[in-house]
């Protein structure tokens, strides 16, 4: 079982960005992006409501999680994306939400994770589109089934990595 304060471990971060974030606060103000930040934080919260991965940190309009298992961070994002979409049909939210995620080696510093993983499941959240779940080769080969259906992206390059990383985009059970 990997320690989340040991200096190294082999765990998988998630991203997540909120598709058209600075033109919705450009447009309706900073109170109403407050609001839905504030929103987002809720949905965070639901999905780790099992205790299997905690959100490390909000970075301006994202969120960068840390799981233990990769089995865990589909899950939560699956709740995420579930949730999200529940928002925006019943609720009015008015935002699309991307992520990435990728899993390998993560070094502690305080609270926080470094390293070459955090560098890559970023990027690849940056390559997700709105409602959509971006994941390394790294992730797909550690994972049963049962979130979904993967269907591959190919390989891409991120900025910073010699190397492509190869992605595929998780066509999630949405029903469960």
């Amino acid at each position: 079982m990997n320690d989340p304060l040991a200096p190294e471990s082999t765990d998988t971060i998630l991203f997540t960005d909120l598709v058209g974030f600075t033109e919705y606060t450009d447009s309706c103000g900073d109170a109403a992006a407050v609001a839905v930040l504030d929103e987002q934080s809720t949905i965070a919260r639901d999905a780790l409501a099992g205790g299997r991965g905690r959100l490390v940190k909000e970075i301006g309009d994202g969120l960068m999680f840390w799981f233990q298992h990769p089995d865990d961070a589909l899950r939560a994002a699956v709740s995420v994306l579930v949730a999200v979409d529940a928002a925006r049909e019943h609720r009015g939210f008015p935002l699309g939400i991307r992520m990435g995620m990728h899993s390998g080696e993560v070094t502690a510093r305080g609270d926080d994770f470094v390293g070459q993983t955090v560098n890559i499941a970023s990027r690849v959240s940056d390559l997700a589109g709105p409602g959509e779940l971006v994941v390394s080769e790294a992730v797909v080969g550690s994972v049963g089934p049962a979130h979904g259906r993967f269907e591959p992206v190919g390989p891409a390059r991120v900025k910073g990595v010699a190397e492509p990383i190869w992605l595929h985009r998780l066509v999630p059970d949405r029903a469960g």
